[in-house]
């Protein structure tokens, strides 16, 4: 008696080929990952430069109601008692999330024409934001603000606002 061979294909998948492509899914979700760990830390640090931004909005506002209060002043926020307003808005910024820097004040308030044109005060902010990524770019941004990195560690914005007369 002759056994007919039957020609029946295989179907399905082989232990190699569900093994490539869990390999393949595998570095797609680290890649993902990744995207997301950077993600979170670009929101961080816009975060707490949103908070500097508002915080030399809401200085540069003091300066206006008080414009000869603030003429020739330097003084920052390890020292603030030379100006009562300037004081003030120093107790406010150590509220927010910036953290001071190990090498710096927090902030600074330079009127007297050193750092920017006379007539001119500058404020500087500097807080310490260990979880951001290095800038590749570091430029000056418009009506004078500029924001630079100094190091990961550090980061600053400064202002320069005309104070009327």
């Amino acid at each position: 008696m002759m056994f007919q061979r039957r020609s029946t294909r295989v179907r399905g998948f082989s232990l190699v080929e569900v093994m490539v492509t869990l390999f393949v899914i595998a570095i797609g979700v680290l890649g993902v990952a990744g995207l997301q760990l950077a993600a979170m830390r670009s929101n961080h640090s816009a975060y707490l430069r949103a908070h500097a931004t508002l915080a030399a909005s809401a200085l540069v506002d003091r300066m206006r109601a008080d414009p000869a209060g603030f003429n020739g002043l330097k003084v920052d926020t390890d020292a603030p008692a030379q100006h009562p307003m300037f004081a003030d808005w120093a107790q406010e910024l150590g509220r927010t999330p910036l953290k001071k820097p190990a090498d710096a004040a927090l902030a600074t308030l330079d009127c007297t024409g050193a750092v920017c044109n006379s007539g001119h005060c500058a404020i500087t902010i500097r807080w310490n934001d260990s979880r951001a990524e290095p800038a590749a770019v570091v430029g000056e941004g418009a009506y004078g603000a500029e924001a630079a990195a100094r190091s990961v560690e550090a980061l600053e914005f400064r202002i320069c606002a005309r104070v009327p007369t």
